[in-house]
Formats: structure tokens, C-alpha cells, sequence
């Protein structure tokens, strides 16, 4: 009998290999998000009044997207970590989502002292927001300071912050109610309920203009504050770690110094135009309102 072949062909090798070629490739996407400490996937929320940066989508509910939703999946797309960015309630809930670990990051939230004992901040912000006061177009009143607003009522978002300072501010001096949806607040304004709106300048005009009443508004000239607008990490995320906050600063501070968000906005309000509709006023007239931390 001959000598036996010096390499003996097994008919397995073949699945073998490819078995383990399998095994390498998801190892090696796995390993990219292993490499920052991470999961593979980040569950995400925020503000749903919030275009263009943020906004639930009118084709598919349960989902928000917008500028900062887009800005994180390239922030990420290094890392192969998908986002998948979930509608959970208003801003309120969206906090307390984030405050309990449901969620693992907010996608825009100011810097208060309260949010930073649940949430780690990503710097630098990804924009500047000033925020300010919104009255009825023809009642225009004199502000050059926030004492200007003392003795007169405003209307806000629930849980809403426009900086440390100013909220400490409000809460001692100022009348201010929180309701549950900014087109409330809006529609109060207009109806002459309340006399201001407290609400960022961008988003209070684009809700406006959508909803039909940009021309019925409009802001005083002068900013309560300009607060910087960052992505969050729930401390209490199972997601949470520090080599994911590095790479999310490094990465975020390339795209910022690229106008990576400038970029962005014009796209995604032409969208945001397109899916919105005309506000349904039987929808806001049934909202609660929560009485206001600030209310004297």
C-alpha cells in the first residue's frame, strides 16, 4: 500500500474555514465598538419639539430624528455603533428617562447642576442657542434686563432649562407656568392667557412657521441667554463609560471645527417643513398643564 498523501483533505475544512472566517468578521465588528469600552447599538432620546435638530417623525412615530440625531451617527460611524433614537414622551419624560438609565444618551440638553448628578456632558456643544422672549406681535415690551419681566407672566416648556443662572433667577423672581407642549404655550401667547414665551430662538420661529403663526409672534430684541447646546450619557447607562465620552469629545470636537452642524440644518428643516402639519388645536386644547417650579 502506498505512503499516504502528505496533506489529507478533510471535506469539513471547507465549513471549518468558512465557520471560522464567520467568527473573525463579527469579531471584527464587534471589536470596534469593544475597543471603546461600548455597546454596539446606543438608545437615544430628547426633546420632540425641537426642529430642526430634533423632531418625532411624522412617517414612523416612535422614532425622532433631526440634526442631532444625524450629527451622532457620524460621530459614531468610526466605531460601527449604530444609534437608534427613540420618541419616549416629552422633554420631561425624555430627563427622567435618561435620570433612571432607560435611555442611554440625550441627544441636546443644556448644562444645568441638577442634570450633571445623571449625566455625563460631551464638550465641546455641537451649537449655541440663544433663547429668548416671545410676546404677541404689537406687544412688545421694554427689556434690558431680566427684572423687566417681574410682574408679568410667561409660559415655558416643562423641565425646560435656559442656563443655571437664569433658572435660579426665574425661580425666585419670575411667574412662570410649564405646560406640556411649546404649540400650548404658543396658542396661550396668542389668545392673550399668558404675556411671554420663554423658548429658543430657532425652534420657536420654525414651530411658528410650520404651525402658521410666525407672522402672529415675534422675540425681544435682546437674549435672556445663550446656552450651548450637548449630547448627554446617563450615568447610569449600562453603555456608560469613559473611553466612549473621550472618543464622543474628540469626534465631536472635529465635526464642530468642520461646521459639520451648520451643515446639517438647512437639510434637515427642509424636512422638517415637509412632514409638518397644521397644528390640531382640539390635540393642544386638551393638554394639561403642571404647575410651574418657577411660580412664585
Amino acid at each position: 500500500m502506498g505512503a499516504p498523501p502528505r496533506f489529507h483533505r478533510d471535506s469539513r475544512t471547507p465549513r471549518r474555514l468558512a465557520g471560522l472566517a464567520l467568527a473573525l468578521l463579527l469579531s471584527a465588528t464587534s471589536a470596534s465598538a469593544a475597543s471603546i469600552g461600548v455597546c454596539d447599538t446606543l438608545n437615544v432620546t430628547g426633546n420632540p419639539e425641537y426642529p430642526p435638530f430634533l423632531w418625532r417623525d411624522r412617517d414612523n412615530p416612535e422614532l425622532l430624528i433631526g440634526v442631532a440625531v444625524r450629527l451622532l451617527e457620524i460621530a459614531l460611524e468610526p466605531e460601527n455603533i449604530k444609534v437608534e433614537s427613540r420618541y419616549v414622551g416629552p422633554w420631561s419624560r425624555a430627563q427622567v428617562e435618561a435620570q433612571l438609565g432607560r435611555i442611554d444618551m440625550l441627544t441636546g440638553a443644556f448644562i444645568t447642576e441638577e442634570r450633571q448628578t445623571y449625566m455625563d456632558y460631551i464638550k465641546p456643544p455641537m451649537m449655541v442657542m440663544p433663547n429668548v422672549i416671545f410676546v404677541k406681535k404689537g406687544k412688545a415690551f421694554p427689556m434690558s434686563s431680566w427684572l423687566d419681566l417681574k410682574n408679568r407672566h410667561g409660559d415655558t416648556l416643562i423641565n425646560n432649562s435656559f442656563g443655571q443662572e437664569f433658572d435660579e433667577f426665574a425661580e425666585r423672581q419670575l411667574n412662570i407656568e410649564e405646560v406640556r407642549s411649546i404649540e400650548f404655550a404658543f396658542e396661550r401667547l396668542l389668545l392673550g392667557r399668558t404675556d411671554y414665551v420663554i423658548y429658543e430662538l430657532y425652534q420657536g420661529y420654525a414651530i411658528g412657521e410650520v404651525r402658521g403663526f410666525k407672522g402672529e409672534i415675534e422675540h425681544l430684541p435682546t437674549p435672556i441667554s445663550s446656552e450651548g447646546l450637548y449630547y448627554t450619557v446617563s450615568k447610569k447607562s449600562p453603555c456608560h463609560n469613559q473611553e466612549l465620552i473621550d472618543f464622543l469629545n474628540k469626534r465631536l470636537r472635529e465635526l464642530v471645527d468642520k461646521k459639520a452642524p451648520e451643515s446639517l440644518v438647512e437639510r434637515y428643516m427642509t424636512l422638517w417643513r415637509k412632514q409638518a402639519t397644521a397644528l390640531d388645536i382640539s390635540e393642544v386644547s386638551s393638554l394639561r398643564m403642571k404647575k410651574s417650579r418657577f411660580s412664585k
